[in-house]
C-alpha cells in the first residue's frame, strides 16, 4: 500500500556506516553515559522524585490509583522496576542497592541513550552521516537533557516518546510499497505507549493530525480541483481507518498500564475538577451516562493536571518579578522564551541560527513537506502553546520535549559537508568544542546551568529560579560545606550578622514569602554552593544599617 497522504516518495537512501562513524557515534554515547551517570551519583533527591518513583512501585503491585497524586504517570514503574524484580527473585542483593530510588535512576539513563540513538540515526537518515553526527554532539552535551537524564521524573520519557512518535509518524508518511499498515501499527503504538511517559504527549493527537493536514493537502487539493472524488474519498476513508488503529492501541495500551482499574466508569461520576472536563460533562448531558473506556487514574490525573495547570496557582518567578509576591496567578508570556536564552548553550543557539538560514538559502534542494514538516509542526506548536497557554512556568525542562527536534533539523547544516568550505567546518567545530566545554564548566551540576550570558554564575537567581535552579538536588554540598564552615549558618529565620547560606528559592521570595527580601535588596552574595545556595557574608554594622529602618514585620511582607 502506498501512503495515504501523498503519492509515495522514497525514505532518503541510508548509506551504510563505516567503521570511523560507528566508532565516533559509540564514542559520544559513552561520554553522555559517563557524564549522566556522574551527575547522578552526586545529586540528591530533587522534589518529585520520590513520588514519581512511589506511584510506580504502586503499578507494580497492581494499584493504579491516584492518591494525591496528579502528574505521576506509569513510566514511573521503570524507575521501580528493579527494585521489584530484586524483591521477587533475589531479596537483599547487592545489600540493598538495587532496590533504592537512586538506583531506579540509572533506567532514565538507559532511555535517554536510547533518545540520543533516535536523534543521531533520524538526522542521518535525512541529511547524511556528517549530519548525524552534529545532531549527536549537540545531544550528548545538552545540559538541560543531561539535568533530567538521571532523575526518576517524566521529563526524559516525554522527551524521549515525543521525538519516537513523530519520527514514527514521518516514517509512515514516507513509506511507500507494502507493509504500510505494519509501519502504521508501530506508529500507533509507540503513539499509545507515548501517553504513558507524561501528560504532554497528549499533544500529540493534534501534533499529528497537522502534520497530516500539512503533508496531505497539495495532493488533496489536487485530487479535488481535478474533481476526482472517488480517490479522494479513498484517501480519507484510509486516513481514518489510520486514526482508529491509533485509537485502538491507545485503548489496549493505557488500560493495560493501568490495570484496567476503573476502566468503564461512566464520565458523570467522575470527581472532575477541571473547568475544561466539567464543561465537557455538561455539553455531553445524557450521553455523560455513558461507561469510558479509558481506566479511570488516567483520566483522573489528566483532570488533576489541567486543574492544577489552569487554576494560576503555580508559583511564577521571571527576573526578579512574581514568587509569593507576584500577582496571584500570573504568567509571563516571554518565560520560555527567556528560559531558551539563558539556559540553551549559545553554541546550540548559534549553530541552530546557521542551520536555518543555510535550509532557507538551499531550500530548493530538500523536501519540505515530507521531511521537515513533522519537526517544524511539532516545534512550532509546542511554541504556540508554552507561549500564549500553558500556566505552568517553572522550568526549562517542561521544553525539552522539543530539542530533539532541533538537534536533528540542526544536523541539515552537514548535509553537504564533502562540498563546504574548509573555514566553515572550521566554525562549526569551534562552536562544538565551545558547546562542550560551556557544559562541561558546570559538571556535575547540570540542573543550574546557564550559558554565559550570565557571567556572574552568583546571579542566576535574578533571571530564573525553581527547578531551572534549585530542585533539591545539591543537599550533599551543602551539608558539605555546613560541616567544613561550623560558623555558617543555614537560611536563618530572622536577620542576622555572619556568614549565611540560602537557597537560591528562598532567597527570590519563591519560597517561605519574603523572609529573605531583607538579604536580596541590601546584600550580594560572595560565593555559592553548587550553583544553587548562594553564600552571604553580612557584617554587625551592615545589618544594623539595614534593620534599622525596617517595620517589624519586614520579614514577612510581599511585594
Amino acid at each position: 500500500m502506498t501512503s495515504t497522504f501523498s503519492r509515495p516518495t522514497s525514505v532518503p537512501t541510508s548509506v551504510p556506516t563505516s567503521v570511523k562513524e560507528g566508532l565516533c557515534a559509540g564514542a559520544l554515547l559513552l561520554i553522555f553515559a559517563i557524564l549522566a551517570i556522574g551527575s547522578l551519583q552526586r545529586m540528591t533527591l530533587t522534589a518529585d522524585e520520590e513520588s514519581h518513583y512511589g506511584y510506580g512501585w504502586k503499578l507494580l503491585h497492581f494499584d493504579a490509583s491516584r492518591g494525591a497524586d496528579n502528574s505521576k504517570m506509569a513510566f514511573s514503574a521503570l524507575n521501580a522496576l528493579p527494585r521489584r524484580i530484586v524483591e521477587l527473585l533475589a531479596p537483599g542483593i547487592l545489600g540493598g542497592r538495587l532496590e533504592t530510588v537512586e538506583f531506579g535512576r540509572y533506567v532514565t539513563v538507559v532511555c535517554a541513550l536510547f533518545l540520543a540513538w533516535l536523534v543521531y540515526r533520524w538526522a542521518r537518515a535525512l541529511y547524511g552521516p556528517a549530519a548525524g553526527l552534529l545532531a549527536l554532539t549537540l545531544y550528548v552535551f545538552e545540559p538541560n537533557i543531561l539535568a533530567h537524564a538521571g532523575l526518576v521524573t517524566t521529563d526524559l520519557y516525554a522527551t524521549w516518546m515525543t521525538a519516537l512518535a513523530v519520527w514514527s509518524f514521518w516514517r509512515l508518511l514516507s513509506h511507500e510499497g507494502p507493509g504500510a499498515w505494519r509501519v502504521a501499527t508501530v506508529g500507533a503504538v509507540v503513539f499509545a505507549v507515548a501517553q504513558l511517559a507524561k501528560y504532554t504527549s497528549a499533544h500529540l493527537v493534534p501534533i499529528l493530525i497537522l502534520i497530516a493536514a500539512g503533508h496531505a493537502a497539495p495532493a488533496l487539493w489536487r485530487l479535488a480541483r481535478a474533481g476526482q472524488w472517488r480517490d479522494l474519498a479513498g484517501r480519507i476513508v484510509t486516513a481514518g481507518k489510520y486514526a482508529a488503529l491509533y485509537a485502538a492501541w491507545f485503548l489496549v495500551i493505557v488500560n493495560a498500564a493501568y490495570w484496567g482499574q476503573g476502566t468503564f466508569t461512566a464520565f458523570r461520576d467522575y470527581g472532575l475538577r477541571s473547568t475544561q472536563f466539567q464543561a465537557v460533562r455538561s455539553a455531553l448531558g445524557p450521553l455523560a451516562g455513558l461507561p469510558v473506556p479509558v481506566p479511570e487514574p488516567y483520566l483522573e490525573g489528566l483532570d488533576r493536571v489541567m486543574e492544577t495547570e489552569r487554576s494560576g496557582s503555580n508559583n511564577v518567578y521571571l527576573l526578579g518579578e512574581g514568587g509569593k509576591g507576584g500577582i496571584p496567578g500570573r504568567r509571563f508570556p516571554e518565560y520560555y522564551a527567556v528560559a531558551w536564552l539563558y539556559k540553551e548553550p549559545i553554541a546550540t543557539q548559534v549553530l541552530l541560527l546557521f542551520a536555518l538560514v543555510a535550509y532557507v538559502l538551499r531550500f530548493r534542494r530538500f523536501d519540505f513537506r515530507r521531511n521537515e514538516w513533522p519537526i517544524a509542526a511539532t516545534v512550532l506548536f509546542f511554541a504556540c502553546y508554552f507561549t500564549f497557554v500553558f500556566q505552568t512556568q517553572k522550568g526549562i525542562r517542561f521544553v525539552l520535549v522539543v530539542l530533539p527536534l532541533l538537534f536533528v533539523f540542526t544536523g541539515s547544516l552537514l548535509r553537504d559537508a564533502t562540498t563546504m568550505s574548509r573555514r566553515s567546518l572550521v566554525l562549526i567545530g569551534a562552536l562544538l568544542a565551545y558547546l562542550a566545554v560551556s557544559t562541561l564548566s558546570y559538571y556535575p551540576h547540570f540542573i543550574p546551568y546557564f550559558n554565559e550570558l550570565l557571567w556572574d554564575r552568583k546571579q542566576a537567581y535574578r533571571i530564573l529560579v525553581d527547578s531551572n535552579l534549585d530542585w533539591g538536588q545539591s543537599g550533599r554540598y551543602v551539608e558539605r560545606y555546613l560541616r567544613a564552615h561550623p560558623d555558617a549558618s543555614l537560611e536563618p529565620d530572622r536577620p542576622r550578622s555572619g556568614t549565611m547560606l540560602v537557597s537560591a528559592n528562598k532567597l527570590a521570595g519563591l519560597l517561605l514569602g519574603e523572609q529573605f527580601r531583607w538579604l536580596r535588596e541590601n546584600f550580594e552574595p560572595v560565593g555559592h554552593v553548587a550553583y544553587s545556595h548562594l553564600l552571604f557574608r553580612v557584617t554587625p554594622e551592615a545589618l544594623q544599617r539595614v534593620i534599622d529602618p525596617l517595620p517589624p514585620d519586614h520579614g514577612d511582607k510581599v511585594n
